[in-house]
């Protein structure tokens, strides 16, 4: 079946959203566990924040440590997971396949909340941009970095392919060639930067800060930023060195 242009940004899309469309073996796991997630946030706004008027300090503490939360879980899970042979026990023990999609669909999950989290936590503390900086140019820039964020993350993903999102071969611990190419990834926004999905990709998390003037939206968005260079450093360039690099030493 012929898949047309906006019918894979789609995927890509839905993929860095935390849902994976484009396979079909446990379609319905992953889409219901995400549509779960979604609707205990509604709930939660609806029933008990909006209802009950939250106090302002309340919101700021909740935020803050949903952040703190899903950051430990995020970066220390990934790290645990792909970093140590967690991964080789998990895949012995269930198959890798039935491994994977588990890892896969709580992954997915973390994604939606890393985002989330980061959203809410920039709403709660707003407005704490100085006053000699202009509403108008926090918005400008802010609208800008989104963007910019948005589009090579998009692009980035698109080319490297989801399953290297999702890091498939590192928790399968072996190479997995992209459908177009052997090896490492080295067209589209590759080109010009080494890892822009962690770089340049990233932006979009600044921008919305910036957008709602927010000093301690900021502070989170280089915390996440600086971790997962640190997963980089401790756990993917070793693998890809190992498992990619007699192939393509001068792309490591």
């Amino acid at each position: 079946m012929q898949v047309f242009p906006w019918q894979k940004f789609s995927l890509t899309l839905a993929g860095t959203l935390g849902v994976r469309l484009d396979k079909p073996e446990g379609r319905r796991w992953r889409v219901s566990s995400w549509l779960g997630m979604v609707t205990v946030y509604y709930l939660v706004d609806l029933l008990w924040i909006r209802s009950n008027g939250t106090p302002e300090a309340a919101l700021r503490e909740l935020a803050v440590w949903y952040a703190l939360t899903v950051w430990v879980v995020y970066y220390g899970g990934i790290i645990l997971t792909l970093g140590t042979l967690l991964k080789r026990r998990l895949t012995t023990r269930f198959g890798e396949e039935r491994a994977y999609l588990v890892y896969e669909v709580i992954l997915g999950i973390v994604f939606l909340n890393q985002g989330f989290s980061q959203a809410v936590l920039m709403f709660a503390f707003g407005s704490s941009f100085p006053d000699a900086v202009p509403v108008w140019a926090s918005c400008a820039i802010g609208a800008v970095l989104v963007v910019v964020g948005v589009v090579f993350k998009l692009w980035a993903a698109h080319r490297a392919g989801l399953d290297t999102f999702y890091c498939r071969d590192m928790f399968l611990d072996r190479r997995i060639d992209h459908p177009d190419q052997s090896g490492l990834v080295t067209d589209g926004p590759y080109r010009w930067f080494k890892n822009p999905m962690y770089g340049i990709g990233t932006v979009h998390a600044y921008g919305g800060a910036i957008w709602c003037r927010s000093l301690e939206g900021l502070a989170v968005a280089a915390l996440f930023q600086c971790s997962i260079y640190l997963f980089y450093a401790v756990a993917e360039r070793p693998f890809v060195k190992r498992v990619y690099a007699p192939c393509a030493p001068s792309t490591v």
